[in-house]
């Protein structure tokens, strides 16, 4: 795990020092960012792998530093906070991976960044792209192509699911199989979450988002993804 970098973010300096004693006792390199400005200045023009980030940041709402991250980086992103309101649903909406509610142990915390470092880098996958009605799904870029010039990035946790839709293409994955496979947790607690992955991806990938051709719901089960005709 040496080769993998966290960067920690919030304005507490005492939990700063906390999580970085974590890290690096498990051998990661740790970098800190105590405002907004830093957070995004080192998310996205250093080299991080995960951001682990305080729900609270000088006052800036968590989803608009979010969205100002993913726009510029794929790294990563895991949010802490207390649970409260729609906090940990605008923070998936904006980009990040994982919501972890707070107070939290740190081994639960090591277990999420782990799973992301494990099922988002794979040096050598193969070049795949998936030729859609009017866009395109590059697995290896983490993009979808099109309509036209249009390049949209899909954030690590699409990417998570997507590539397990793909892989499975044509059957149906209940919520617990992607639960399983993305959050290396069982359903409980995560079918929202997973909602909001599913809702992000159709937005990226549906032509029309609000009737999918692609990304299919199998009522009170779970999703399957429709691999076009050419593909089969």
């Amino acid at each position: 795990m040496s080769a993998s970098r966290i960067l920690v973010a919030s304005s507490d300096a005492v939990k700063r020092a906390e999580l970085r004693a974590a890290f690096e006792l498990e051998g990661y390199g740790v970098a800190e960012a105590a405002t907004a400005s830093q957070t995004v200045h080192k998310a996205c023009v250093e080299t991080h792998d995960v951001l682990v980030m305080d729900s609270i940041m000088e006052g800036i709402d968590t989803h608009q530093l979010c969205c100002t991250i993913r726009l510029r980086s794929k790294l990563g992103i895991i949010v802490w906070g207390r649970e409260t309101g729609t906090t940990a649903i605008d923070s998936l909406n904006a980009g990040a991976d994982d919501f972890i509610a707070s107070p939290f142990v740190a081994a639960e915390l090591m277990a999420r960044v782990r799973a992301i470092l494990r099922r988002v880098a794979r040096p050598g996958e193969k070049n795949q792209q998936i030729v859609l009605q009017d866009r395109a799904i590059d697995l290896r870029s983490h993009r979808i192509k099109g309509p036209g010039d249009r390049e949209i990035r899909l954030t690590p946790k699409e990417f998570l699911v997507l590539r397990q839709l793909v892989s499975n293409a044509n059957q149906l994955l209940t919520h617990q199989n992607l639960s399983q496979s993305v959050w290396q947790r069982d359903a409980v607690g995560e079918v929202e979450y997973m909602r909001i992955v599913i809702k992000q991806l159709r937005r990226k990938i549906e032509p029309d988002p609000d009737n999918p051709r692609y990304i299919l719901t199998e009522r009170s089960a779970g999703y399957r993804f429709e691999l076009p005709s050419a593909f089969q």
